[in-house]
C-alpha cells in the first residue's frame, strides 16, 4: 500500500479483484452516518444495501467494506463518506487499522447517534454456525472458532472494557494455504498474499501472527464492520459460533427490522 500525500486519499489493491483502488474519506454531515459513493451515486451503509456476502460484504457493487466500516464503528466514526475509484476497498494490510490512522487524521471521534438497545433476544443459524444477540447494558462479542491448524478459538470484547483499536483493529483477514487455488478459479484471493493476510494451513500459521488467536480477532472485527450495517451504534451482547458475513448480515437486517417496527 502507498498514501498519496493528500492523508484522505488511500490507495492499493483489491483483496479478490487484485486491481487498484483509490478511496477518499471526508468528514459527513452528523448524523447521517457512513455512506460509500461509487459510480456517481451515493449508498448508505445499512444492511438493505447489501448485495453479496462469499468471502467478503458488497454493498451496492463496492467490495469487503467490513474493514472500513468496523474501523468507523469500533473507533466511534459515525459520520463518514467514503468515495470510491474501483469495485472493491483496498486491502491495505488485511485488518482496520490502516483505516483506523485514517480516520484519526482526516475526522475527530463522534458523539455516537442515539444508540439503540436490543429489547428481546434474537438467534441466526446456519447448519453448525450461529449468533445470538441478546439484551445487554454495552456492547460485547463472544466469538468462538474452529478451524484445521488451529484448533478452537475464543476470544470476547466488551466495548467498555477493551480498547478496539489495540485488541481487534489489528487482527488480519486469514485464508487457508490450501484454498488458494481453488478461490482463484473464483475470481476470488487475486491479491491476496501474506503482506495483507495472515495465511494458514493444515500445519498451522504459515507467517506470523501478531496475536496467537489473530483468527478469531479478526471474526470479530469483522462482525463489528457488517453489524455497523445496522446503522447505529448497538447495545447488546453477541454470541457467536463460526459465523461469516452471511450470518452476521442477517443478523444486521433483524436488527434493522426490529429497530424499524419500533418507530
Amino acid at each position: 500500500m502507498s498514501r498519496l500525500p493528500d492523508p484522505n486519499l488511500v490507495e492499493g489493491i483489491g483483496l479478490h479483484s487484485g486491481q487498484p483502488v483509490k478511496v477518499a474519506v471526508s468528514r459527513g454531515l452528523p448524523g447521517v452516518g457512513v455512506s460509500f459513493v461509487h459510480l456517481g451515486k451515493t449508498v448508505p451503509a445499512l444492511a438493505e444495501n447489501v448485495t453479496q456476502t462469499e468471502r467478503g460484504t458488497s454493498l451496492s457493487g463496492i467490495a469487503v467494506v467490513e474493514h472500513f466500516l468496523s474501523a468507523a464503528f469500533g473507533g466511534h466514526y459515525y459520520d463518514l463518506v467514503a468515495s470510491v475509484e474501483g469495485n472493491e476497498l483496498p486491502a491495505l494490510d488485511g485488518s482496520a487499522l490502516p483505516w483506523v490512522k485514517v480516520f484519526e487524521k482526516v475526522a475527530s471521534q463522534a458523539s455516537p447517534p442515539p444508540i439503540w438497545a436490543l429489547k428481546k433476544p434474537l438467534t441466526v443459524e446456519d447448519g453448525g454456525a450461529r449468533i445470538e444477540a441478546s439484551p445487554y447494558r454495552g456492547f460485547k462479542v463472544d466469538f468462538m472458532i474452529k478451524f484445521k491448524g488451529i484448533g478452537e478459538q475464543r476470544f470476547v470484547f466488551d466495548a467498555d472494557k477493551q480498547d478496539y483499536k489495540k485488541e481487534i483493529a489489528p487482527a488480519r483477514t486469514f485464508g487457508f494455504l490450501e484454498e488458494i487455488d481453488s478461490l482463484r478459479t473464483k475470481g476470488l484471493a487475486l491479491g491476496a498474499s501474506a503482506e495483507n493476510a495472515l495465511v494458514l494451513s493444515a500445519g498451522g500459521f504459515v507467517n506470523e501472527p501478531r496475536f496467537p488467536d489473530e483468527p478469531v480477532r479478526h471474526k470479530i472485527l469483522d462482525l463489528i464492520g457488517d453489524l455497523a450495517l445496522f446503522g447505529r451504534p448497538l447495545h447488546a451482547e453477541i454470541k457467536a459460533v463460526m459465523s461469516g458475513h452471511k450470518l452476521n448480515i442477517a443478523l444486521a437486517r433483524l436488527l434493522r427490522q426490529a429497530f424499524l417496527a419500533e418507530k
